[in-house]
């Protein structure tokens, strides 16, 4: 997701967290919040356009004293975006005259147009994908000790290209479960996500790990980094550690080939073990990359 500015990102993450709070967290409610919050203005007097507590636009507010030329084209693809509505004010909608300023050559023709582009993916994302794919591998690979706790290993890339994202995924699938079976954690299921950023949302498998955590299926999650497995603000970050942690499950995370357990690590440390995990996890990824670029060379080589 792509941002005008921090400002922008951080009324995104503040608004998100009241979303949740209210239960309103489909792409209806995202693209409008995230709409609004391109421009100053709309942020500014958010709750005088939109509500998200009752899911309410406010049509009559594009004709307020605050809104500028280009705060009215941002409100409008809100608008449009929440319910298709074309009209400049409750009375043009009861009378059903259309506005002519909802025409894409209107709305668009504004610095803000790459932004628009992005809500638009936010409101109909399965139209935007590239290339996404989700799957769960079982494993029968039961340690004959009494009272093993079951242990579930999550990958994920975001790499765009099918074959590129292969050759990432099952690097890491067999480093991990190597890892794990040297380590003697009794690993029953993989789950995979390819094609998808660091964002909670959207991701399909995850999110059957946490049901499989939650219903007692796996006792823990075993993964590279925090980074593969959340890529958020600190905020969001908590709270979905605080919901793994309040369900019983362990998180295990490697770092220099040694597995250990991230609950313990941030019980030690502050808030700044975070950033500091994701650092070491961006430059491992950066390291993959390059030799996963380096297979794709020797095979072209090879073929030659």
């Amino acid at each position: 997701m792509e941002f005008v500015d921090d400002e922008h990102e951080k009324f995104w993450n503040e608004k998100n967290l009241i979303m949740q709070k209210y239960g309103k967290t489909d792409v209806y409610y995202k693209s409008i919040v995230y709409t609004l919050g391109i421009c100053e203005t709309t942020r500014s007097n958010f709750n005088k356009i939109f509500s998200i507590e009752n899911g309410e636009i406010n049509i009559d507010s594009i004709n307020s004293a605050f809104q500028t030329g280009t705060s009215e084209k941002v409100t409008r693809i809100a608008f449009s975006l929440w319910n298709r509505c074309n009209y400049d004010s409750d009375k043009d909608r009861q009378k059903g005259k259309v506005s002519k300023y909802y025409n894409p050559n209107e709305i668009f023709c504004c610095s803000y147009a790459p932004y628009f582009v992005e809500a638009l993916k936010i409101r109909y994302p399965e139209y935007f994908r590239v290339y996404q794919n989700n799957r769960t591998i079982k494993i029968n690979d039961k340690n004959d000790k009494e009272s093993t706790k079951n242990y579930g290993i999550y990958v994920r890339s975001g790499t765009k290209d099918k074959f590129l994202v292969n050759i990432e995924i099952n690097d890491m699938v067999k480093d991990l479960l190597g890892l794990a079976r040297k380590n003697d954690y009794n690993v029953t299921e993989i789950y995979i996500d390819e094609g998808f950023s660091g964002r909670l949302e959207g991701r399909v498998s995850l999110q059957k790990l946490l049901d499989d955590m939650n219903n007692g299926k796996i006792n823990g999650v075993i993964a590279e980094s925090l980074e593969q497995l959340v890529r958020e603000d600190f905020v969001v970050t908590k709270l979905f550690l605080e919901q793994v942690k309040n369900g019983g499950a362990e998180v295990i995370i490697t770092q220099n080939g040694k597995m250990q357990n991230l609950f313990d690590l941030l019980n030690d440390k502050n808030k700044e073990i975070v950033k500091d995990i994701n650092k070491l996890a961006q430059a491992e990824k950066k390291k993959k990359i390059a030799q996963s670029k380096k297979k794709i060379k020797n095979k072209d080589n090879e073929s030659r």
